[in-house]
């Protein structure tokens, strides 16, 4: 007598157990690792390090080195010599924060403001990581980005 396994009752989505914060680690983990691996890899093709594309792309608008530094999570000095760099290439300016003037700010220039767009725009392996979501799953995808963001940084 052979005996058919009974099949089981279709779960509603509902019906499933909520993931724990532990089981979001890991797939959270690998889009960062993946976002990182990208940036690394497109900077690098443009000559600079990840710090300084990332320095780049942070610099939407003029930003204290102190904060620059913050943002980076590195040294003020590390902020400093990264921001040098960019500086030599005609990347990047600082000026006396008008706050301040032992403090200084830094800004984008024309040039950097263009590779900073130029380093998104050839960010491929995360584009197509998006792309490859259906607009529903972006359009659900986006605002709870933007809260764990807002949670990250609160």
């Amino acid at each position: 007598m052979t005996t058919e396994p009974t099949p089981r009752a279709a779960t509603a989505p509902d019906d499933r157990a909520a993931p724990s914060p532990e089981d979001l680690l890991e797939p959270l983990a690998l889009v960062v690792r993946g976002h990182h691996d990208d940036l690394t890899a497109v900077a690098a093709r443009h000559g600079l390090s990840t710090s300084q594309a990332r320095a780049l792309i942070a610099l939407n608008a003029p930003m204290p080195m102190s904060a620059l530094a913050a943002h980076l999570v590195c040294d003020a000095s590390n902020a400093t010599g990264l921001v040098g760099r960019m500086e030599t290439r005609g990347l990047v300016r600082r000026t006396p924060s008008p706050d301040d003037r032992r403090s200084k700010v830094a800004a984008r220039t024309p040039e950097g403001t263009e590779l900073a767009r130029t380093i998104r725009a050839e960010m491929r392996a995360v584009h197509g990581a998006l792309e490859a979501l259906t607009a529903e799953e972006r359009t659900a995808l986006l605002p709870l980005l933007e809260k764990l963001g807002q949670q990250l940084y609160a």
